[in-house]
């Protein structure tokens, strides 16, 4: 009796799993190929759309690329506007917030008829007054001034006097003409 030994049989898994990974792959580049030429044909549509709009606008046949060419310094020019605009907005609000965080005081003060101002029992010239008064007080307030005047004094000392007050501070004025501090409290 002799033994005749039987073939040994492969096995296949290795090979489907192999040709299953090509399929995979294969149908992976045909799916890609697909969405690029759908992304294609999808801005296509948009440029056609954006064209005929252009036509519309402008009468005539316009290609996209020329105009975009040609609104594209207004558009840097738009974006700049547009940034500008922001940073002024920003220090705008920088602004309001400086200007709450102040509190206000009102100072009452007179305008001689010889252009000195007094103010609590002293008499200054307006840049003594600005320099040891109004310097101090506006580091910390926001000041509003309440000017009066005697009758005998000079229009023009009283508008001088109020300009050097006001120069660059963008504090509120009030001028009561013709008025002293104590006629204007007992309400004459």
């Amino acid at each position: 009796m002799t033994l005749i030994a039987k073939e040994e049989k492969r096995s296949a898994g290795p090979l489907i799993a192999f040709i299953d990974l090509l399929f995979l792959l294969v149908a992976f580049f045909i799916l890609l190929l697909f969405f690029i030429q759908h992304s294609q044909q999808a801005s296509e549509e948009r440029l056609e759309v954006v064209s005929e709009a252009l036509k519309r606008l402008t009468g005539e046949e316009v290609e996209v690329e020329e105009a975009l060419e040609r609104l594209e310094p207004l558009l840097e020019r738009f974006k700049a506007e547009e940034q500008k605009a922001a940073e002024l907005e920003q220090a705008r609000l920088a602004k309001e917030q400086r200007r709450r965080s102040r509190t206000k005081v009102r100072l009452l003060y007179n305008i001689g008829a010889d252009g000195r101002v007094q103010h609590q029992g002293h008499s200054y010239t307006v840049d003594e007054f600005l320099g040891q008064v109004v310097a101090p007080l506006r580091l910390k307030h926001w000041v509003s001034f309440r000017a009066y005047a005697s009758p005998e004094t000079p229009f023009g000392e009283v508008v001088r006097s109020r300009r050097r007050m006001l120069k660059d501070s963008n504090e509120f004025d009030t001028y009561w003409d013709n008025l002293d501090s104590q006629g204007a409290q007992e309400g004459k």
